[in-house]
């Protein structure tokens, strides 16, 4: 039968773009995917090199004599398309979609092939053409959710970071103190990261007084309120001042009602105040911007 592998081999590669444009023109996605109609020329290039580079992936299963390595290609190609995939923001459920479509068109020319030589093709080559193909087609789906999956949520957990730092910023006024302003709504998540961030920029940025604005804070319940002071103790074990500004009476309230004690820590009634008296008692030592 190797005669007839090399012979379809040959067969598909003559007929890549064949294939490539009957895809191109079978499937159909709304504004806004890479999928579309309306996609820049520069992104249905790209599409078609990698459909391309796809259909050569699957085509050399039928000619490669070593089985162990007749995958490596479909699975380098797996890789790279799936992690481009999450980079657009296409979702799995488009990308499956396509594969179903592209599995019927690529079968269909193969099976074009069968009547080019019907005497010389028989149900046995058809039979192991057709095992060969679906396990390669599977085995190109199951490696591409692997590493969507994987690389999407590295890439969603690395995004999380970055908001979380983004939305603790600890703000330097001089080349030892800073601000750390608190907006919106602290959950359990939001206020491990606030904590582990906030002793890090400090540490990296050398801060030795650092204020802290919570203000902005919609609401301060137990939960929070327990974890401004786990930060400002945290803060105190590596050597850094802690200032609270912006605390509300219900504030006050709650960390009363905790046990919390707030009495060695300085507080302001607002940022404006406390960076007065910060500007009083450092400004023979710091330059204040």
């Amino acid at each position: 039968m190797n005669t007839k592998n090399d012979e379809l081999y040959e067969f598909i590669l003559q007929n890549t773009d064949d294939l490539t444009n009957t895809w191109f023109k079978s499937k159909k996605a709304s504004i806004g995917s890479i999928y579309s109609e309306s996609v820049p020329i520069t992104i249905e290039e790209k599409l078609r090199a990698q459909n391309k580079k796809f259909i050569m992936s699957i085509a050399q299963i039928f000619n490669h004599r070593d089985d162990e390595k007749k995958y490596e290609a479909i699975k380098q190609w797996a890789n790279e398309v799936a992690r481009d995939r999450v980079l657009t923001n296409t979702p799995l459920s488009e990308i499956i979609h396509q594969f179903k479509l592209f599995r019927q068109i690529y079968w269909n020319k193969i099976n074009g092939f069968t009547q080019t030589d019907p005497s010389g093709i028989s149900p046995a080559h058809l039979l192991e053409w057709s095992n060969q193909f679906n396990f390669a087609f599977d085995s190109v789906i199951e490696e591409f959710v692997i590493t969507y999956t994987d690389f999407h949520q590295a890439t969603v957990a690395a995004q999380k970071e970055v908001i979380m730092e983004l939305s603790s910023p600890v703000i330097k006024l001089t080349h030892s103190i800073a601000v750390l302003p608190l907006i919106g709504n602290i959950d359990t998540h939001r206020a491990k990261s606030l904590i582990e961030s906030s002793l890090e920029q400090c540490q990296k940025k050398g801060i030795e007084c650092l204020v802290i604005d919570i203000s902005g804070v919609a609401i301060v319940d137990t939960m929070v309120a327990n974890q401004i002071f786990l930060l400002v103790s945290s803060l105190d074990l590596i050597g850094v001042k802690s200032i609270i500004t912006g605390m509300r009476p219900e504030v006050a309230q709650t960390a009363t009602q905790l046990g919390l004690d707030f009495s060695k820590i300085a507080i302001y009634s607002n940022l404006e105040r406390a960076i007065e008296d910060i500007k009083g008692i450092f400004e023979s030592s710091y330059d204040i911007k």
